[in-house]
């Protein structure tokens, strides 16, 4: 399953190689309302195995996601892969995820993350952020307080908070009982709240053995390229999901909306600046 928003060759690339690998039985594509000629060029794949649907809407992430995994529970298939038009994967660490649905209690899956260069992400495993992450990130210091992040391990599938939104995989009709991605929220803590939605009856983890690169060129910023409207969507996500999940009180609420406004108008400033 891959979400495309104008950024139909790198897709077309990865539908295509997805398509040869074994563990692979359909791969389907969502055009998300591309303002580029996205959804002509990819509809012109010539290939058994690839779909293209073009969504209704620019609903974000977890609206299009949500579409391609119900296309897929249609046809009826077993296990989905979210996996974002920039990031490139081997035969091999599909092989390893499938097989450790196989073998483990793990319902929730990724692999490790690197960059173009072969690099491990940094930091490789996250951990879910609380109200007081949420709150302190609006502050310049905040932003650059350092965080404790779990060591990888070396071998084997290690538990986690939650996976990256980049590329993930779970079987479908678990995806389906926790009532799927929150499209509620357009983009930015859709893997919290996966995440949060899983954990409490299945676990989460990251293969080891599964290596995939990420290159990033297909993220907001290609879209967003201003600051402040980036962070704008990115604090609309963390207040629905701290009022939502967090279930925060009135006085959390007062303190977070002032943080955020404010961090706001410092970006707008930063973006005046540099005439954006």
């Amino acid at each position: 399953m891959i979400l495309n928003y104008n950024s139909w060759e790198m897709t077309n690339k990865l539908a295509l190689k997805l398509a040869t690998f074994e563990g692979i039985k359909r791969v389907v594509i969502v055009d998300n309302q591309s303002t580029d000629k996205s959804y002509e060029m990819l509809s012109r794949i010539k290939n058994e195995k690839i779909k293209v649907i073009l969504s209704e809407k620019n609903g974000g992430y977890c609206y299009g996601n949500n579409l391609g995994v119900r296309e897929l529970a249609d046809e009826r298939l077993d296990i989905a892969f979210i996996v974002n038009p920039d990031v490139d994967i081997a035969e091999s660490s599909v092989l390893e995820i499938l097989r450790a649905f196989q073998t483990t209690e793990y319902k929730l899956l990724s692999g490790v993350e690197y960059d173009i260069d072969d690099n491990l992400s940094n930091p490789p495993i996250w951990v879910n952020m609380t109200y007081k992450d949420d709150m302190l990130s609006c502050s310049f210091l905040g932003r650059k307080r350092k965080k404790v992040y779990p060591h990888i391990q070396s071998a084997g599938v290690q538990e986690v908070d939650l996976v990256k939104g980049s590329f993930l995989a779970f079987k479908i009709q678990d995806f389906l009982e926790v009532g799927g991605f929150d499209e509620n929220v357009f983009l930015f803590c859709e893997k919290r709240i996966i995440a949060r939605k899983f954990r409490d009856k299945k676990k989460i983890g990251i293969v080891l053995a599964a290596k995939y690169n990420h290159n990033h060129t297909a993220s907001i910023n290609k879209t967003y390229k201003a600051s402040a409207r980036q962070m704008k969507i990115l604090y609309q996500s963390r207040w629905y999901y701290n009022v939502k999940y967090n279930k925060i009180g009135k006085i959390k609420k007062i303190i977070l909306k002032i943080s955020m406004n404010i961090s706001l108008m410092e970006f707008r400033i930063v973006d005046l600046m540099r005439g954006k």
